[in-house]
């Protein structure tokens, strides 16, 4: 299975939740992995089903995602923030995450958003994935989140 990864650090630019999920769509756009109707599925999702996951260590996590048919080429678009952002909590809409990363997942079919989805909430929990995900450089990050899920 093609597999891409992109990571950014973003700074203060980036403040709420439509922003950063716009710009991790932007970056798989420009590459040509997702389809423009994408970035607005993800925020129209958002809004209904919120993606934000409070980890086990304190830190906040998103991990916005649309419709499979919407994407070109199975990638994840990592984005770092210098200053936690607020989210919509996963388990009470209500609620409020702040997060300091964002996942977006964009799989080309259902069967394969499932299954690195279930692996990366098992990832979540172990804090020095979080950890590690946070901290590492780019580069880094890329190689370690694709040996985490034993893909190429």
């Amino acid at each position: 299975m093609k597999f891409e990864i992109l990571v950014n650090d973003v700074g203060q630019e980036i403040a709420t939740c439509e922003q950063a999920i716009t710009f991790a769509g932007k970056q798989l756009l420009e590459r040509g992995y997702i389809q423009p109707e994408y970035i607005s599925a993800c925020l129209t999702r958002e809004k209904s089903y919120p993606t934000g996951l409070m980890m086990a260590n304190g830190e906040g996590l998103a991990i916005p995602h649309a419709d499979y048919q919407l994407v070109n080429t199975n990638s994840i678009s990592i984005v770092r923030f210098a200053k936690p952002i607020a989210f919509g909590q996963m388990e009470d809409a209500d609620l409020t995450v702040k997060c300091s990363m964002l996942f977006n997942l964009a799989f080309a079919t259902s069967d394969q958003h499932m299954a690195i989805l279930r692996r990366l909430f098992t990832l979540f929990q172990e804090a020095e994935f979080v950890s590690r995900c946070r901290t590492l450089d780019e580069q880094t990050t890329v190689a370690f989140i694709k040996q985490q899920l034993n893909i190429e």
